[in-house]
């Protein structure tokens, strides 16, 4: 916002456009002729005050601009209006609750839940109560967002938990405030707006193998995805393996490998396959049941979570850089609760946030300073995949080509 506002041209302008009487920055300039329409001028940072030399004749000079003028002064007040963290915590304070839809376990669950909103009120002065209520999956909740947006109805969430896939649903069909978090809130950096000015980046989920140590020799142990299938490794889990029934990981890993690569590796998996794991039924890797899962969407997660309980599991990247799910927040369009919604999206990057994440999920953000993500993929020199990478991917969408390579791989994991 300029602190100074100036209507008028400058000396060389008078001069370029035939104009030689006026008043500039206090010195008289003398023109015999005007042409009004040349006269003001709206400049990048304001204006400055041209006012004639004969004062009858200041309202003849100037009224061809006052319109002008009137609008910049309407800019100006909306931009002195302009959001902030204080006018947020404002309005949030007449809002009392804020309501949030997700997956039964989010963020922790009830207890995790219960942190995250004494932290927030803490850190904001709040008084605030977080009305949870568990839902269907994040494709589920998208598309109710969607048709309730559509409808003129207020959303049921005031904020949307979901990945890069399901974010690209909400952006396409334009159902995202457009709020500038970065801008906002000193601590939220611009890349950790995966969708800029529409969702934010709360915690890094690399794919990846996860394995039982106890039934894996040191020296046969896979450190990538080509390893399941290299015949001098292959023969200690020959049998046993364990293969997610889901096709998003295999397309996923086409942006990486490209797509014969990727239905020759998922052709030799299931030929050494022993069975099917959804992404929640790690613990049967633990057990001993399955001595490895080829792949796991939150691999490093789990991993912490079940060695925090002595489990002896490990998890490594398949490949590199890490196919990667970046799960964000949003606040859909017309919620009921605006400025809670808001704070809370950026209130979930802060180092408190992060720590309660990390206590009730082993899950955090690896661009936010001093989290367990962010140290273990530096100390490890692991490469995660660029956001924009995958994002292109999902809003370019589906095309024939993409919808048959997904129709051969689903074929094949039936095999």
């Amino acid at each position: 916002m300029p602190k100074k506002f100036r209507i008028g041209i400058s000396k060389s302008e008078m001069n370029s456009r035939g104009l030689n009487h006026g008043i500039y920055n206090g010195r008289v300039w003398n023109f015999p002729s005007v042409d009004h329409s040349k006269l003001f001028r709206i400049s990048g940072f304001g204006f400055d005050v041209c006012n004639p030399v004969y004062p009858w004749r200041a309202w003849r000079l100037c009224a061809s601009s006052l319109f002008h003028f009137i609008i910049v002064l309407v800019m100006a007040a909306q931009g002195l209006a302009a959001e902030s963290v204080e006018s947020l915590i404002a309005g949030a304070k007449k809002e009392e609750e804020i309501t949030f839809v997700a997956g039964a376990q989010t963020f922790g669950g009830r207890k995790g839940l219960a942190d995250l909103e004494a932290a927030f009120n803490k850190r904001f002065g709040l008084k605030t109560r977080i009305n949870f209520a568990a839902g269907p999956d994040m494709n589920a909740r998208a598309a109710r967002h969607i048709t309730e947006i559509k409808s003129g109805r207020k959303p049921s969430s005031d904020i949307f938990l979901g990945s890069q896939s399901h974010q690209a649903l909400m952006h396409v069909e334009k159902a995202l405030e457009q709020v500038p978090y970065s801008g906002l809130f000193p601590w939220l950096t611009k890349d950790m707006e995966i969708y800029p000015n529409e969702a934010v980046l709360v915690y890094t989920s690399p794919n990846g193998i996860i394995y039982n140590v106890n039934l894996i020799p040191k020296d046969k142990t896979p450190k990538n995805y080509l390893d399941l299938v290299d015949p001098r490794l292959s023969p200690a889990w020959a049998g046993k393996l364990a293969i997610p029934p889901y096709v998003a990981w295999l397309a996923e890993l086409s942006l990486n490998w490209g797509q014969d690569k990727v239905k020759d590796f998922a052709r030799k998996l299931v030929a050494i396959s022993g069975g099917r794991l959804r992404y929640s039924e790690e613990e049967r890797i633990v057990s001993g049941e399955f001595p490895v899962m080829a792949n796991l969407g939150d691999a490093l997660g789990a991993m912490w979570t079940w060695q925090a309980k002595g489990a002896p599991i490990m998890a490594v990247p398949g490949t590199s850089p890490i196919n990667t799910d970046y799960f964000q927040l949003s606040v859909p369009k017309n919620v009921a609760h605006p400025n809670l919604a808001k704070l809370f999206v950026g209130f979930m990057v802060t180092k408190e946030a992060q720590a309660i994440l990390q206590k009730h999920e082993s899950r955090s953000s690896h661009l936010v300073e001093g989290t367990i993500m962010q140290k273990y993929l530096k100390d490890n020199r692991i490469q995660v995949q660029e956001p924009k990478v995958s994002i292109a991917y999902y809003l370019k969408g589906d095309t024939d080509e993409g919808l048959q390579f997904k129709a051969e791989l689903a074929k094949i994991l039936k095999q």
